[in-house]
């Protein structure tokens, strides 16, 4: 029989679960999507995720509660469309790992755009930290210039990005809207 990290809510509410994952992927979130427990909505990223991940299970079963652990997780209700689905505790921890992955994604996204606009990297990534209040404790501010510059050495340097941003056509890339005519 498959568990799921479920939390029962009062009867009239959708299902509430949460989401195993790092206490800096969780901060993000929390900035990004607003606070616990997150409704989501079956169009949107998440809501898609989740979908994709829910298991049908008789009623009876619905209510069982895991105890929640020690790791930071982050809660979301899902849609009342998926009131009688489930997630297992296997789906969550896979759904936190592939949300790990997207934090990084939008850390290296965000680095981009910062470096098109100032040029500076470091000044980016403490940017990032500072928007999304990441506590250094949790992540450190040297493994996340590790992730852009694994990111920056396979990926940029052969797709030709990288001497966009760092090149000659970096001036290309600044904005004109602070120039006025």
């Amino acid at each position: 029989m498959k568990h799921s990290y479920f939390f029962t809510p009062p009867v009239s509410k959708a299902p509430a679960f949460a989401i195993p994952m790092r206490p800096h992927v969780k901060q993000y979130f929390l900035k990004e999507f607003g606070p616990e427990p997150l409704q989501i909505h079956q169009n949107t990223f998440l809501g898609r995720m989740v979908a994709m991940n829910v298991e049908k299970q008789p009623y009876r079963q619905l209510h069982r509660v895991v105890a929640p652990s020690e790791q930071a997780s982050y809660r979301l209700t899902l849609p009342t469309a998926l009131k009688h689905y489930v997630l297992t505790l296997e789906s969550l921890r896979e759904m936190g790992e592939t949300l790990d992955k997207f934090f990084q994604q939008q850390l290296i996204l965000f680095v981009k755009g910062q470096i098109a606009v100032t040029g500076n990297e470091r000044a980016a990534l403490r940017s990032f930290f500072k928007l999304y209040e990441i506590n250094p404790s949790d992540y450190d501010l040297e493994a996340a210039r590790k992730v852009f510059r694994d990111y920056k050495d396979k990926v940029l340097k052969a797709n030709g990005h990288f001497a966009m941003l760092y090149g000659e056509q970096a001036e290309e890339l600044f904005s004109d809207y602070a120039a006025a005519d």
